[in-house]
Formats: structure tokens, C-alpha cells, sequence
């Protein structure tokens, strides 16, 4: 090997070493970008799971308020009944006295 093939591996090997510098530069720049684009999206992310997390609290509230709701009603429902029955039983008595009246008073008019 003379000199003149080895100053043209040399210069070779020079222009290969610039190549390869452009191409790792590139690179890195891309990965860099990689790197913003991933911490973007974990906040991203973070922010998804925290609404998540708040909506779940909210369901649960509203889960444990319908409950009450439901027992408030089955009182109420109770109460309704009762009142139904004794308003029953007082037109009943209502109805048997008006009926009295009319035995009683029926041939007068």
C-alpha cells in the first residue's frame, strides 16, 4: 500500500466520520423530540387518570346519595299506604253513616 491509496482511505474514512456525525446529530434530535412528545403525553396521561379518579368520587357520591334517596322514598311509600288506609276507613264510616241517614230519614221528604 503506497501513500496515495492510503491518503484516499484517509479521506474515505473522513468523509464516512462526517456521514455518520450528520446522521447521530439527526438522531439525537429525534430523540430529543421522542423525549418531549413521551413527557407530553404523561402529563397528558396524569391529567386523564386524575379526571378519571374525580369521577369516580363523583359516582360514589352520587351512588351513596340515590341509597338515601331509595330509603326516603321506601319511608314515604310506607306512609302513603297508611294515610291511604285511614282515609279508607274513615270514608267507610263516612259512607255507612250518610247511608244510616238515608235509611232513617228516606220516607220523610
Amino acid at each position: 500500500m503506497n501513500l496515495e491509496e492510503l491518503a484516499q482511505r484517509v479521506a474515505a474514512l473522513e468523509a464516512e466520520v462526517s456521514v455518520l456525525r450528520q446522521e447521530a446529530a439527526a438522531a439525537r434530535a429525534l430523540a430529543s423530540g421522542a423525549d418531549r412528545d413521551v413527557a407530553d403525553y404523561r402529563s397528558e396521561l396524569r391529567g386523564h387518570t386524575r379526571t378519571l379518579h374525580a369521577l369516580r368520587e363523583t359516582q360514589l357520591e352520587q351512588g351513596q346519595a340515590i341509597s338515601g334517596l331509595g330509603e326516603k322514598v321506601d319511608h314515604l311509600t310506607g306512609a302513603v299506604g297508611h294515610i291511604r288506609d285511614q282515609h279508607g276507613a274513615s270514608l267507610t264510616e263516612i259512607v255507612g253513616l250518610l247511608n244510616h241517614l238515608v235509611d232513617r230519614d228516606g220516607g220523610q221528604q
